[in-house]
């Protein structure tokens, strides 16, 4: 079983979402909003290794199959099937499409960039204080994002921090934690989502959250951590 393109491309805008929510102060203690793939397929995922795709050249085709593309997504795309992967310069370039057409609307958005390559959105400015205004933001990210960094922002973040496909975001995050030496291996997805929840499964972290090899496998994975 697969997970649809459209799933995916909801992916960017919701992980600024919460991003943003989360440098608000919105997301209150230690919290993590997940993407959308995961809650399309978790009773699967959870059960069977559900992946999204069958391999990064099959979402090159998936997607170079749309009559929506821009130019920009197009080119990048075919270079991707072509080389196997979306180089670091064509995601540079698309990041940089979006923060200044946010900047042209009026949002600075600040960012920071993890030792996996991601850009975590750190805060913007001005910071939303009403829904309204939260909605005004999010309007202006998805505006901003048609055409330029939605597909390839959230096809690179699969490539770098998600290289086995997985459905299932607190597995990712898992299998990269163990990477990193954070985890052992007996250390599994659900423990980790018990812990982000909060459920008084599991008490507390093994780790350091709020550190740049923590954070890279939770942005990796679509998570959205909030340490406070």
């Amino acid at each position: 079983m697969t997970t649809s393109t459209s799933s995916i491309l909801r992916q960017e805008t919701l992980r600024r979402a919460a991003a943003l929510l989360s440098c608000m102060g919105l997301l209150v203690s230690l919290t993590a909003c997940s993407t959308p793939w995961s809650r399309d397929t978790a009773d699967d995922a959870q059960t069977s290794g559900t992946r999204i795709a069958p391999s990064m050249s099959a979402l090159f085709d998936q997607y170079l199959a749309k009559d929506t593309l821009s130019q920009f997504e197009r080119d990048v795309l075919q270079r991707a099937k072509k080389t196997g992967k979306i180089s670091a310069e064509d995601y540079e370039t698309a990041h940089d499409k979006q923060a200044a057409c946010m900047a042209e609307n009026g949002w600075q958005e600040q960012t920071r960039k993890l030792s996996n390559g991601l850009y975590q959105t750190t805060g913007v400015t001005p910071v939303p204080s009403t829904d309204a205004e939260v909605n005004k933001y999010m309007e202006a990210s998805n505006t901003c994002s048609e055409g330029t960094s939605k597909i390839i922002e959230s096809l690179y973040q699969l490539q770098q921090g998600n290289p086995g496909l997985l459905a299932d975001p607190y597995e990712t995050a898992v299998e990269c934690l163990k990477k990193s030496s954070l985890v052992d291996d007996s250390y599994t997805g659900r423990k980790l989502e018990n812990a982000l929840n909060g459920d008084g499964a599991s008490k507390g972290l093994p780790f350091d959250a709020s550190s740049d090899a923590a954070q890279s496998c939770f942005t990796g994975a679509g998570l959205a951590v909030n340490i406070g």
